[in-house]
């Protein structure tokens, strides 16, 4: 004899195959993380070059100093714009030893001397399927110079950098590893003097030398 399900069963299984389909999205959402939009990363690095003409500095006679190869630090804060894009905020400290070399004389030790990075600018990357995606960087912003000799202050100068690395974030990771080589570029006064006249008058110009330093080092990115 065929049995006919009763009402109250058919809309029992009914009501549970319902709760099941509703449930489904609700355990998908729930197990859903956005990408990060955010990236930290403190980082070390290897940093060389940098040297100047003291006649930008009062009190000092004329020749060069020249800045110790060292190690340096910082941290990189990333706000991603897009995909591949990032605005980038980074701070860098480099604690080094100067030599003085003055004009026919021999080279001597100074002392310390520091070198501090703000900067603010941006980071692309070229769009790859791999994890580890290449990357071109630039920076605008200053470079405080900071002589540990008596008598003599910090200077703020304007400074810029250009770079590129390779980060590794895997997908729905939040770490990873992120690797930078940069040039920064600081301008100082070169204390040679020149004129420029126009119709309003002459006036007295300043040159200027470059601080030309090279940074390489690596990082841990923390996302979020």
């Amino acid at each position: 004899m065929l049995r006919i399900p009763s009402i109250s069963r058919a809309l029992g299984l009914g009501g549970a195959v319902a709760v099941l389909a509703m449930a489904m999205p609700v355990q998908a959402q729930m197990s859903y993380r956005p990408p990060p939009r955010v990236e930290i990363t403190p980082f070390g690095s290897y940093q060389w070059g940098g040297n100047f003409d003291t006649d930008a500095f009062a009190g000092i006679a004329g020749g060069n100093l020249a800045e110790q190869a060292s190690f340096s630090w910082g941290v990189i804060m990333s706000f991603l714009a897009s995909d591949y894009g990032a605005l980038e905020l980074y701070y860098l400290r480099q604690d080094t030893d100067l030599s003085f070399e003055p004009d026919f004389a021999r080279s001597v030790d100074v002392g310390g001397f520091a070198n501090n990075y703000l900067q603010i600018g941006g980071r692309q990357e070229l769009p790859t399927r791999s994890d580890v995606r290449p990357f071109l960087s630039a920076s605008l912003g200053i470079n405080i110079l900071d002589p540990k000799a008596d008598g003599i202050g910090s200077s703020t100068r304007f400074a810029w950098s250009l770079g590129g690395g390779m980060k590794f974030l895997p997908e729905g990771k939040r770490a990873g590893l992120r690797l930078d080589a940069r040039w920064m570029t600081t301008p100082v006064p070169s204390g040679t003097y020149g004129t420029w006249c126009d119709v309003w008058g002459c006036y007295a110009v300043s040159g200027t030398s470059w601080l030309n330093q090279f940074q390489v080092g690596g990082g841990l990115i923390i996302a979020f």
